[in-house]
């Protein structure tokens, strides 16, 4: 099959999401597909819903729930566990040339957020171009990603000739991250796979003195660390990211890439919380000239003709070379 036609959106509407995966088609929760759908005839394909379990979910918390198989077909991929990661035949090649090993989870994801597909693009090309303006054997471009997931992020950097540093408090989550970047022939050489609180794991690159050419970071609207400390984005970003932009190697080109999901948080308020951090931290010495910020809404185009909003992106660049 080609790579184009391994990941497909049908249709959105109504809270809910239909897309395909290669050849199953998922029914998804989706708070922000607050709009009527487009067309019956696409959900009535559905493999497998997911179903939020209203007894165990909660506004503080994400979305639990189970799935519900609609076709044998569906029967056959769909379990609610990722503790005990087990070979399956349920894999999908993006756009981007990565493979991802999917599966569900009692969340409603299933290892891969196609939206951030433009963003891996991103990632590639300014982490090639970077190290690309460095002098052969000066420096190795070093790439952090926080909130790591499943690890997209950390491939297109990786194949932007950076030595990544994978960061997430879940090990099982950082293990499936590592199969992916198996499957996809992603050289592992240059990856540190670190089971860490991302907070955490950044104060103690600031006592290292320890230096970043390039900070992704996609964090949840609610989470927990590995020792069962609670996240929120509210409270916590805006020191996440001063701290991330002190780990920047301003001596160089570098780089932030922030991704947001979290409801109240529109583009132009990130915007301006970055620019505010990034004058703070930047010195006087470095132009304004040569700092941008590029900020989009991440969407999805389905099959019907609708599209979806899935969060906000914004990317910090420094650029030192005139």
């Amino acid at each position: 099959m080609c790579v184009q036609d391994q990941y497909e959106p049908l249709d959105f509407g109504e809270n809910r999401r239909l897309e395909r995966f290669d050849k199953i088609i998922l029914d998804r929760y989706c708070p922000s597909a607050n709009f009527p759908k487009t067309s019956s005839m696409f959900w009535q394909q559905a493999d497998a819903i997911f179903i939020i379990d209203q007894k165990t979910s909660s506004n503080l918390s994400a979305e639990r729930g189970f799935w519900l198989p609609k076709t044998d077909f569906g029967k056959k991929f769909l379990t609610d566990s990722v503790e005990h990661l087990v070979e399956t035949d349920w894999k999908i090649t993006t756009l981007n040339g990565f493979s991802f090993e999917l599966r569900s989870t009692p969340f409603g994801h299933i290892g891969l957020f196609p939206e951030q597909r433009e963003n891996w693009n991103t990632i590639q090309n300014l982490c090639r171009k970077i190290s690309q303006s460095f002098l052969p054997q000066q420096v190795s471009l070093k790439v952090l990603n926080l909130f790591a997931y499943t690890g997209g992020s950390t491939m297109a950097a990786a194949l932007g000739n950076a030595e990544v540093t994978h960061v997430d408090a879940a090990k099982n989550i950082v293990v499936w991250a590592i199969k992916n970047a198996e499957i996809s022939q992603i050289p592992q050489n240059f990856i540190r796979w670190i089971v860490e609180d991302a907070q955490k794991f950044v104060r103690r690159e600031l006592k290292r003195e320890n230096k970043y050419h390039g900070v992704i970071l996609d964090p949840p609207s609610y989470g927990h660390g590995t020792h069962g400390e609670i996240w929120r984005l509210s409270k916590y970003l805006p020191e996440l990211l001063t701290d991330c932009f002190s780990l920047l190697d301003f001596e160089r080109a570098c780089f932030i890439l922030l991704t947001c999901h979290t409801p109240n948080f529109s583009i132009q308020r990130l915007l301006e919380l970055f620019k505010s951090i990034a004058q703070k931290c930047c010195t006087t010495q470095r132009s304004a000239q040569k700092i941008t910020f590029t900020a989009n809404t991440m969407v999805l185009r389905a099959k019907s003709g609708q599209s979806l909003s899935l969060g906000e992106s914004v990317l910090f660049v420094y650029d030192p070379v005139p």
